[in-house]
């Protein structure tokens, strides 16, 4: 029973906290939240500023066209500051970005939460800053359970930061949508049956001037070295990409590249069918120091939900024998010259081509397929929701202050502390300095005048001191 029959709140099991729902610019996020919307108890608070970089609209218009299933469940999508009268059993977060400013909310509502801890968001290696990050939100005591997608992340936040590895659950890949209807034998577009082109796609998000740490530059040069071989390979790319940013050179000119431009989800049902394979020839630790990205790229799972080949890089060697290279998927080395060669091969026998993007389809679906990615994190959500303990607590006054006893919290405090103490201990060496002057002055004349100013000094160091 709840623990007050205050009519203003509303209890719910699981409460989902977000920045970026209910716009729909973050597919993954639409899915995985629409489940649990529909399938349990919950509610979803919209972070301050959750439309600041994705969209122009407004909340209630964003809310009104997100595509659920069932649309009554859109009503249950609050701004956070409407969502101060929910309180709830269980909280749920992805992203450290999202998670650590969320700290002192969560404390004061003593609300216990689970981080899906994916790549990017604020998660770094090797970074002293994310590290003090890492800790206060994982060494939390509310931090129930935290779901890593890769090994690197698992590995790093037990061996480093020190979390309990039974709080750690791994689940491999992420939330995709692979129910889309596409049939490979049905829907794939084939070379030279259905179309008289071989074609390479690259599809990547560029950020700023940055060429490298999705691989864009490595991709020109592969096309570049394979153009000249195969004059009915076609080559394009999707993202904020242009031909001005490498030259293309002679060998692809005359239309051989295509740019697509930023597209929305929708534009993929029509173009990765006639794709052949999509290229990834990431690098981690290139668009911002620690950063990394994960096995395989969002991108390339999609792509390979619509039977399109995986031709990719694992630099960091995240596989770890979940996808056999050459059975399941082409794994691309760092080494340029034997990566074109393999793809040389593969577009001479295109029958063999499609049938290693049948076999990398069927995959893909067996291990990133969106029911096992969904019922994974549901059953762990529900596992937590039947072992808590804890009476939901109504919601207090609205505010930010943090109320814990963390370790975290009060390494803060003492921080806080001694910096306060080092601005005292300048003051008394500032006043002791000013005395030993005074005393001096007052054996000269006009040490009145001198007495005065002392004074004055006095009187401004103690209201710094209180």
């Amino acid at each position: 029973m709840p623990p007050t029959t205050d009519d203003r709140v509303e209890y719910c099991d699981l409460l989902i906290l977000d920045d970026i729902l209910p716009s729909d610019f973050s597919p993954f996020r639409t899915i995985e939240y629409g489940h649990y919307l529909s399938f349990f108890d919950a509610r979803i608070a919209s972070l301050e500023g959750w439309n600041l970089w994705v969209s122009n609209e407004g909340f209630e218009e964003a809310r009104a066209r997100l595509p659920l299933a069932d649309p009554a469940l859109r009503a249950r999508i609050h701004r956070f500051d409407a969502a101060r009268d929910v309180a709830a059993k269980l909280a749920y977060v992805t992203f450290l970005g999202n998670a650590h400013p969320l700290m002192p909310y969560l404390a004061r509502r003593r609300l216990p939460f689970i981080l899906q801890l994916y790549p990017g968001g604020g998660m770094a290696v090797d970074q002293p800053e994310t590290d003090e990050r890492l800790r206060r939100v994982l060494l939390s005591p509310l931090c129930r359970k935290v779901i890593v997608t890769q090994t690197i992340t698992r590995d790093y936040i037990i061996d480093r930061i020190g979390i309990d590895p039974a709080k750690v659950e791994f689940i491999f890949g992420g939330v995709f949508e692979s129910r889309i209807g596409f049939d490979f034998t049905r829907d794939k577009r084939r070379f030279p049956r259905d179309k008289a082109t071989l074609d390479l796609c690259f599809v990547a998000h560029k950020y700023g001037d940055d060429l490298t740490s999705k691989g864009y530059d490595r991709f020109v040069a592969f096309a570049r070295a394979l153009a000249p071989r195969f004059p009915e390979l076609r080559f394009h790319v999707v993202g904020d990409y242009q031909a001005e940013d490498i030259p293309l050179g002679e060998a692809l000119a005359d239309g051989r590249f295509t740019y697509h431009g930023r597209q929305p989800s929708s534009f993929f049902e029509g173009f990765y069918p006639g794709m052949d394979a999509i290229v990834s020839a990431n690098r981690p630790f290139v668009l911002a120091p620690g950063a990394y990205d994960g096995f395989p790229t969002g991108a390339c799972i999609e792509a390979g939900f619509r039977g399109v080949l995986n031709c990719i890089g694992d630099p960091l060697r995240l596989n770890r024998g979940t996808f056999e290279d050459g059975r399941d998927l082409v794994l691309l080395d760092e080494d340029d010259g034997r990566s074109v060669e393999r793809l040389g091969a593969l577009l001479a026998e295109p029958e063999r081509l499609y049938g290693l993007a049948y076999a990398n389809w069927r995959r893909f679906h067996e291990v990133l397929g969106t029911d096992r990615q969904l019922w994974a994190r549901s059953r762990l959500i529900t596992a937590e929701l039947l072992r808590s303990d804890v009476l939901v607590a109504a919601p207090g006054p609205w505010a930010a202050t943090e109320i814990s006893a963390t370790e975290a919290s009060l390494r803060s405090e003492v921080r806080r502390l001694e910096d306060s103490y080092r601005q005292l201990e300048a003051a008394y060496r500032l006043l002791v300095t000013a005395d030993r002057a005074i005393s001096m002055l007052r054996k000269v004349p006009g040490y009145r005048t001198a007495g005065r100013a002392y004074r004055r000094l006095h009187r401004a160091a103690s209201r710094f001191m209180r």
